[in-house]
C-alpha cells in the first residue's frame, strides 16, 4: 500500500527571514527658526514696500510733473531751469540710496525663502521615505501571507492523497466482510437441509 509522504514542504528561508527596512533619516525635521529682525532689515523692509507700491509711483509722478511745470511756467520764479540739474541730481541721490536698500531686503527674503524651500524639501523627503518605508512592510506582509497560504494548499493536498490512501483497504474490508457474510448464511442453510434429510 502506498503511502503519500509526510515530510512538511519546505519553504523559502530566504522568505522567512526577517526583512531589514531602513528608517528614514530623521524622526522629526524643525522648522526654520525665525531670526528677530534688525533696526536696518525693518528699514529696509519699510523702504522697499512703499517704493514697490502705486502710492510712491504716483506720488513721484505728481512731483516730477510739479517741478517740471513750475520751472517751465512763465511768471513764476525757476529755482531749476531745463535741462533741470538739480532734478537729476535728486533722482541720482534717491536712486544710489534707493536701489541698495531695496536690494539688501530682496536678499533677506531670499534667504528666508532658501530656508523654507530646504525645509519643504526635507520634508517631502521624509514623507517619500516613510512611504517607502510603508511599501516595504506591505510587500513583507504579503509575502508572508503567500507563504503561508502555499503551505495551507500544500497541507490540503497533502490531506486529499492520504485520504485516497485510506479508502482502498476499506472498500477490500466491505468485499471481505460482504463474503464471511454468505459463507455464514450458507452454514446456517446446511444444518437444515442435512436434518430435512435424516
Amino acid at each position: 500500500m502506498n503511502s503519500a509522504p509526510s515530510t512538511q514542504p519546505s519553504i523559502n528561508e530566504s522568505q522567512q527571514a526577517p526583512v531589514v527596512l531602513k528608517q528614514p533619516q530623521s524622526g522629526k525635521i524643525k522648522p526654520p527658526e525665525k531670526k528677530p529682525l534688525t533696526f536696518g532689515q525693518k528699514v529696509a523692509d519699510k523702504m522697499a514696500t512703499k517704493v514697490g507700491s502705486w502710492a510712491f509711483l504716483i506720488g513721484q509722478s505728481t512731483i516730477l510733473t510739479g517741478w517740471v511745470g513750475l520751472n517751465l511756467m512763465p511768471g513764476v520764479p525757476h529755482w531749476d531751469e531745463s535741462p533741470f540739474i538739480l532734478l537729476n541730481l535728486v533722482f541720482s541721490f534717491a536712486s544710489a540710496y534707493t536701489a541698495p536698500v531695496v536690494l539688501m531686503s530682496q536678499n533677506r527674503q531670499s534667504e528666508e525663502d532658501r530656508e523654507s524651500a530646504n525645509h519643504n524639501y526635507q520634508v517631502t523627503l521624509q514623507a517619500a521615505q516613510n512611504l517607502e518605508l510603508l511599501h516595504e512592510k506591505l510587500d513583507a506582509q504579503y509575502a508572508k501571507k503567500l507563504d503561508e497560504l502555499i503551505v495551507l494548499i500544500k497541507q490540503q493536498q497533502q490531506a486529499s492523497n492520504e485520504v485516497k490512501v485510506v479508502f482502498v483497504p476499506t472498500q477490500q474490508m466491505n468485499e471481505f466482510e460482504h463474503r464471511s457474510h454468505k459463507i455464514a448464511t450458507m452454514s446456517i442453510l446446511n444444518p437444515h437441509s442435512n436434518k430435512q434429510a435424516s
